[in-house]
């Protein structure tokens, strides 16, 4: 999930919605990852996603950086649109699947903002129910269970009258959702695990380097050379929306502003 930067409105008109959705499918274009759920309220979204090969971080860098970009954009503007890094929490599917979808499709129903969950247009309750036909939802996990229609629009009307549920809100120091066992086994260090890391910006930045031909140093000096600058920008663009790295880490290893990282990522999206 992701707020807005003071609690703003991350979607003020109608059309930032649609904008969000259209860069949330282009995001699972190139990054695939299973979706179960999601919401779009005012001033903050929930997503509810299982990652394939690829990292949640860089899902979210690309999902994030585009849809600011459109956005400050349209609204001619410029700054942070988000409250800092977006936060994650790591579920048990087997346990919670059911109940999070629930939980996440009735985020306008206990903000008052409708009465009925089906009268919420920007949530994935609609592609359950076969009113919505947005393609973004993996239905196939919660309907095996249900079998139709009706009987998950049963259960979700079941958790109606649920109140906030604060323990499937951990903070950042355990941010895990499952029994114990499972919570032992997805904390355990990365290199237990097997998970990919990203690579060093060192070893990027040779690489991207190497490809054109260039010394890695030259990447970081000012210079007006249109290939360095060419380079540079792939660069950026591998370290942030392959990579997972936030764009002033970036800017910290090259010793430029973060506006210049976020420019160079513009430019990327006028291409798109």
């Amino acid at each position: 999930m992701a707020r807005g930067n003071n609690g703003q409105k991350i979607f003020p008109q109608a059309k930032d919605y649609k904008v969000f959705l259209e860069q949330l499918r282009e995001a699972r274009r190139r990054y695939p990852f299973y979706l179960y759920a999601y919401v779009l309220m005012p001033n903050h979204f929930h997503l509810l996603l299982e990652v394939m090969e690829l990292p949640t971080a860089r899902i979210m860098q690309s999902l994030l950086t585009g849809y600011v970009r459109r956005f400050n954009r349209k609204h001619r503007r410029k700054g942070h649109l988000f409250q800092g890094r977006y936060k994650a929490i790591v579920c048990d599917r087997d346990s919670y699947l059911l109940e999070l979808v629930r939980y996440i499709h009735l985020n306008p129903v206990r903000a008052r903002l409708v009465r009925r969950p089906a009268d919420w247009q920007w949530s994935g309750h609609g592609e359950y129910l076969g009113t919505s036909k947005n393609g973004l939802i993996d239905a196939g996990p919660v309907m095996e269970e249900f079998k139709t229609p009706t009987r998950y629009q049963a259960f979700v009307l079941e958790g109606v009258k649920e109140p906030y549920r604060e323990e499937w809100h951990p903070g950042d120091h355990a941010p895990f959702l499952g029994k114990e066992e499972f919570v032992k086994k997805v904390a355990a260090p990365k290199k237990e695990r097997g998970a990919t890391r990203p690579l060093k910006l060192e070893v990027l930045l040779k690489a991207k380097a190497r490809e054109a031909g260039l010394e890695p140093q030259a990447m970081k000096r000012r210079g007006k050379s249109r290939l360095i600058g060419e380079v540079r920008r792939g660069f950026i663009e591998a370290a942030v929306l392959e990579q997972g790295y936030q764009a002033s880490e970036v800017a910290s290893f090259l010793g430029c502003h973060a506006s210049n990282v976020s420019r160079a990522l513009q430019k990327r999206g006028s291409k798109v």
